[in-house]
């Protein structure tokens, strides 16, 4: 019985042992579906990592791809996912190769998730780039990026990357150009000349440069403009400028700049050197250079040619012209073979025998002009050369006489002031002589034209006669405004009273009056003629012509107008002067123009025209 009771114990302990053990076999299956099969896993390193897709080195402004991957590869999904990503220092995210959706808090980016199912992740690009300039051998370096989510109500950490270290290889690339030389003048480089130097200095590498000095060496026989060396801090030492510019960042430019001047002792054709260095704690010892060469000439800018009228007055047709060329040499060394051609002008002719300068020889004399031919000029020495021209006579209506001299030595032209001087036009006086037969039948207002001309050489005379056969002073008058006045004359002489002889002495003197005072409103100086010689013999009809005479006198007193008396003369030989009983022959026509020829020049100046 003991035995069957110790059996039945052992076989109840033996089944109670079973019951636990399939207890705690369902425990942990539960346990590992739920916590193990049921759970994300973010384990596998190839899937859930951060990693570099660019070479360790890399030059400033170079670009950096990190590769930020994860995927859930459990049975349960997470939430609230939440990656940081740190921006390294000395680098900027180039957002137009950025891929992802992230924002910016501080100095991370920051990529968030609401959900992560199981199976399911992504890969993000970040693309850096590194800063410009950056020094060699500069590390940037990436800090572990680290993933927050939340399982339930449990936050979990991840480390999908640890750090990174990038390394930089920089150097800068100092350039020195060329030397520019520019004379200020714009034309060969002579004694007294400013010459204008530059060249440019440039960091064309990714890292500054230290230590950097740039040098300009000034050539012999010069000297600094110091006002005009750029940039403005420098030092001068030894006929050198030195610029200490210490740190140069790289991708700088900088223009240097200086003028000297050419001093005296320079010889001709001599080369003044000019160079430029610049060095720097890099070992940059770059060299520049360029030659300048001082040529020496004569020269004649203070050259000028004068004109003058010879006769010390207004330069009329006809008059002689006194031209003069002063040349100094105020170059740098004297001139041989100079050749000073003078062509004759236009609108005048050489007046020979007049061409003089000392120590000259005169190569070639035509109609054309002169040509002089000096062997040797020394500096600071003048000559002067001089000859003569006469204007044509046929310039009476004015111009310009303009020279075109010229001056060479040695084949090398210079330039000559010209010069030139203005004709004065002949004067111009018109003259009307109206009236009746006694001018339209007789040539004396021509031949007073030309004693007058004769006379007066720089006025021209326009002598219009204006005469109608039985024409009397009541024609006149009518028509005056029509045939006498569009002349504008400056000069009128009527002469009426012989055909007016017999029609009555009021209506003469009244249509005599209007005449004068009609010529007296043009502005035109008035002569009257007075009744010349009549043959009553022949003509009795006109023996009461006295009585018109005297209106004649009177009306030229009362206006204050000269009367030419014409009779006198006529009557001293009536048969020599009068072809009919009124009318003039040649010889007659000839002492009526010379008698009103004795009148008007009272009224006239010195050049024929009016006072």
């Amino acid at each position: 019985m003991d035995i069957k009771k110790d059996i039945k114990s052992i076989l109840n302990v033996f089944l109670m042992v079973i019951i636990a053990i399939a207890i705690i076999g369902i425990g942990l299956f539960i346990s590992y579906n739920f916590l193990i099969r049921l759970s994300p896993n973010f384990e596998d390193r190839t899937l859930n990592y951060v990693r570099s897709l660019s070479p360790a080195e890399l030059k400033p402004g170079g670009k950096i791809t990190i590769e930020l991957g994860y995927f859930n590869t459990g049975r349960r999904e997470v939430n609230d996912i939440h990656i940081e990503f740190p921006i390294p220092e000395n680098t900027k995210i180039n957002e137009g190769d950025f891929s992802g959706e992230y924002f910016e808090e501080g100095n991370k980016l920051v990529f968030e998730e609401p959900v992560i199912k199981r199976d399911e992740g992504k890969k993000i690009q970040i693309v850096l780039v590194a800063d410009k300039p950056l020094d060699n051998g500069m590390e940037i370096k990436t800090p572990s990026v680290e993933m927050k989510y939340k399982l339930g109500n449990e936050s979990k950490t991840i480390i999908l990357g640890e750090e990174m270290t990038f390394k930089i290889t920089s150097s800068p690339k100092m350039n020195l150009s060329g030397i520019s030389l520019k004379d200020k003048d714009g034309s060969d480089l002579r004694i007294g000349d400013t010459l204008n130097i530059s060249f440019n200095a440039s960091n064309k590498g990714d890292m500054n440069a230290t230590g950097v000095r740039v040098e300009a060496q000034i050539p012999q026989k010069t000297e600094i403009i110091k006002n005009s060396i750029s940039p403005k801090e420098f030092e001068l030492k030894s006929n050198k400028i030195i610029w200490e510019i210490g740190n140069y960042e790289a991708g700088s430019e900088t223009s240097f700049s200086y003028s000297i001047r050419i001093l005296e002792g320079v010889t001709m054709d001599e080369i003044l050197e000019h160079s430029a260095s610049l060095t720097s704690e890099q070992n940059d010892n770059l060299q520049v250079s360029a030659e300048s060469t001082v040529s020496l000439f004569p020269e004649f800018d203070n050259s000028v040619v004068t004109l003058s009228d010879k006769n010390g007055e207004y330069l009329w047709a006809g008059d002689i012209i006194s031209s003069n060329m002063t040349i100094e040499n105020t170059g740098d060394v004297w001139a041989e073979d100079v050749i000073i051609t003078c062509p004759v002008p236009q609108y005048t002719s050489y007046v020979p025998g007049s061409a003089k300068c000392s120590n000259a020889e005169i190569i070639e004399s035509s109609d054309e002009g002169i040509i002089f031919r000096i062997k040797k000029i020394d500096v600071g020495e003048k000559k002067e050369v001089s000859l003569d021209f006469q204007v044509y006579s046929g310039m009476t209506n004015g111009g310009t006489i303009e020279t075109d001299f010229s001056l060479s030595s040695n084949g090398t032209d210079f330039k000559v002031e010209q010069a030139e001087i203005g004709i004065k036009a002949n004067f111009k006086v018109t003259i009307v002589c109206m009236g009746d037969s006694l001018i339209a039948r007789s040539n004396w207002p021509q031949i007073l034209g030309s004693m007058l001309e004769a006379t007066y050489p720089r006025s021209d005379y326009s002598i219009i006669a204006s005469g109608i056969s039985q024409e009397n002073a009541s024609g006149g008058f009518h028509r005056f405004d029509s045939s006498v006045a569009g002349y504008r004359p400056h000069i009128v002489i009527i002469g009426y009273g012989t055909n007016d002889t017999g029609g009555g002495t009021e209506k003469f003197n009244y249509y005599l009056n209007g005449l004068v005072g009609k010529a007296k409103a043009i502005n035109a100086t008035v002569f009257l003629e007075s009744i010349g010689y009549i043959n009553t013999s022949i003509e009795p009809s006109k023996k009461d012509w006295p009585y018109y005479q005297r209106i004649i006198y009177n009306v030229g007193a009362a206006n204050g107008v000269p009367v030419v008396d014409i009779c006198t003369p006529l009557s001293r030989d009536p048969g020599r002067y009068v072809l009919d009983w009124v009318h003039y022959t040649p010889e007659g026509s000839a002492v009526v123009a010379q008698t009103i020829f004795n009148y008007v020049v009272q009224y006239l100046d010195g050049y024929g025209m009016r006072k």
